[in-house]
């Protein structure tokens, strides 16, 4: 097996993570469950769109935050439910491209705000 294959077997072990999700994290620079930590779920939606050109559904966004918690954590301390991607919807439910749209948003004010400071 080559190191391609060992990382996109070691990334099926993420809950909701198959091949075709592992195939996605490598191709944004993911090689082991160690890289999400730290990450942005949001982040990673809107680059995932970026890859493929057009807005994904929004599960692969809740997919992600699962994916996320899972490398943050400790396997004993995990939280079963947390290890659905389901349970990451958010409260208010809104469409893909609304979404994609209101963190990219969020993303500019973030990024205007921070150098503006530095000027």
């Amino acid at each position: 097996m080559n190191d391609k294959q060992e990382s996109l077997k070691a990334l099926q072990q993420i809950p909701g993570v198959g091949k075709t999700v592992a195939n996605d994290l490598w191709r944004m620079g993911i090689r082991a469950v160690a890289d999400l930590k730290g990450k942005s779920a949001e982040e990673l939606y809107v680059l995932h769109n970026d890859e493929r050109g057009q807005v994904q559904d929004i599960c692969m966004l809740y997919t992600f935050r699962c994916a996320i918690y899972f490398a943050n954590t400790v396997n004993k301390v995990r939280d079963p439910e947390k290890l659905k991607w389901w349970n990451w919807m958010d409260k208010v439910r809104v469409s893909s491209v609304e979404k994609d749209r209101a963190i990219r948003e969020t993303f500019n004010r973030h990024t205007s705000a921070k150098s503006s400071r530095l000027r």
